[in-house]
């Protein structure tokens, strides 16, 4: 191969490069047709009566972790529950969890 030949196929392979790069990245950006419908480990609902902790201040709204995933969540009536606290799921509104604060101390059965 003749130095008149390697440049124009270096350029050409650049460029095949650069094509199949674009190609890959626009691959890894498309949404699935559903994806809108589900959260974010794949499921669309949570069990009722699950126990999760708050993330963020619900206040009425913010975020929980419920079952290994977060979810917005709201509490049920309005009241605020602070970050940090143990919430149960008591409904669902879409992809909305509507959770209540769990008291921190339980009494016993006895």
């Amino acid at each position: 191969m003749t130095t008149d030949q390697v440049i124009p196929a270096a350029v050409v392979a650049v460029v095949l490069i650069l094509i199949i790069v674009g190609v890959v990245r626009v691959a890894g950006r498309r949404r699935g047709r559903n994806e809108d419908a589900f959260g974010a480990g794949g499921t669309s609902k949570v069990p009722l009566g699950a126990y999760g902790v708050a993330k963020t201040t619900l206040g009425p709204s913010g975020v929980v972790l419920v079952v290994g995933e977060q979810w917005t969540a709201r509490s049920d009536g309005g009241t605020e529950i602070a970050s940090g606290a143990r919430v149960r799921v008591v409904g669902q509104d879409g992809l909305t969890l509507i959770v209540v604060a769990e008291p921190v101390g339980r009494p016993t059965e006895g």
